[in-house]
């Protein structure tokens, strides 16, 4: 982007910004009138734990082949030590690096879905999901290795679950050099803005999280389905897992932390070969966007957010190190999809039967302080 683009997409932040505070009354309008329609159509969601513990464990690839050549043996001693039938799918989203003919040849026990292109996460592993079988659904990145007992302490939790509301669990993520990720995931809200965080997680049973990451988790198949897995909103990839982790949570269901479920991960191993550092942050400051209209239906959160957009926009630029120019494409890259986010949006409330306020009592954080000043 060259500096002209810079200086004129900056200038256009408060004009962007004025108009969001505008969209957002417009949604509460909208959000009002359809109202006396939501609590017609109100359904209380079904809480059923599921048959089995029966794992369809799902592999997206995409010219992964040394990152297959760790986990594969891993993920096998894993599935082998864990009581049941389950089933490994690998999604080959068109990989030209041999992957498919090695995983013939080398690990003829896992089912492989060939696509002929780069479909991404979100439609990859939609693949993935329509070729399962069984009744939990374990989404697994292709750049991680298994611990032995990764599978047996990750289905647990459902034999556990009397009430039948566990809609999914999360593995702890130990990561290769500084650790962005834990897998115990959580939020606090400042300036009008969910941050989400990852702490270092316990051997604490029953410790909630937010999301269930879509790369180390383990899904319930048949609530999965019911909020339709992850939403084509968010093509091609980010914010998905914390999408279908909020849904399940405003219907009454919860996500739990495994802290002796581990995985190791190279993070973004694969997303960093297929895009470069600033579009894969846009990607993400997109679908944040567009996952908070999609999700968060509290009126004072949705207007703070709105009116603190620019300051928002600003913040997060400087903390990721990118200009502030990136932000606004960002958020102008919501545009086209802003009818489908509110048309989801109305179409889920009617399954509500948590509100967003007490979502966020189960699992915020307290806001980390500021360093100190000189």
């Amino acid at each position: 982007m060259n500096a002209f683009a810079r200086i004129l997409l900056t200038l256009v932040l408060p004009i962007v910004s004025v108009l969001a505070v505008v969209f957002a009354m417009l949604v509460l309008v909208i959000d009002l009138l359809a109202l006396p329609l939501v609590l017609l159509l109100r359904q209380k969601p079904a809480d059923e734990k599921p048959a089995s513990r029966n794992a369809s464990v799902i592999v997206l690839n995409w010219n992964g082949i040394d990152f297959l050549r760790e986990l594969m043996p891993s993920l096998r001693v894993a599935v082998d030590r864990c009581p049941g039938d389950h089933e490994v799918i690998v999604v080959d989203n068109g990989s030209d690096d041999g992957s498919v003919a090695w995983l013939e040849a080398e690990h003829g026990w896992v089912k492989t879905v060939s696509l002929p292109e780069n479909l991404h996460f979100i439609r990859g592993n939609a693949a993935g999901a329509k070729a399962a079988t069984r009744d939990l659904i374990v989404y697994l990145n292709n750049d991680m290795r298994v611990e032995p007992d990764f599978l047996v302490e990750l289905v647990r939790p459902f034999e556990e679950d009397a009430a039948g509301q566990l809609f999914a669990s999360s593995a702890r993520i130990e990561m290769q050099g500084q650790r962005s990720e834990t897998g115990l995931a959580r939020v606090f809200v400042k300036h009008g803005e969910l941050r989400f965080v990852q702490i270092p997680g316990t051997a604490k049973k029953d410790q909630p999280v937010l999301w269930a990451g879509g790369g180390s988790s383990a899904f319930d198949r048949n609530k999965h389905d019911a909020i339709g897995g992850f939403e084509q909103l968010y093509v091609p990839c980010y914010v998905e897992d914390v999408s279908l982790s909020w849904q399940a949570w405003r219907r009454g269901w919860h996500c739990v932390y495994c802290h002796d479920s581990v995985v190791h991960h190279a993070h973004r191993g694969t997303s960093s070969k297929a895009f470069g550092k600033e579009a894969l942050e846009r990607l993400n400051w997109r679908n944040r966007e567009l996952f908070f209209l999609r999700s968060v239906t509290d009126p004072l959160l949705l207007l703070t957010h709105a009116i603190m957009l620019a300051w928002n926009t600003r913040k997060n630029a400087i903390l990721l190190g990118i200009p502030i120019a990136h932000g606004v494409l960002a958020l102008l890259a919501t545009i086209p999809r802003l009818p489908q986010a509110l048309w989801q949006r109305e179409c889920s409330r009617r399954y509500y039967r948590r509100s967003d306020r007490a979502l966020l009592d189960r699992v915020k954080v307290t806001p980390p302080a500021p360093p100190p000043t000189r």
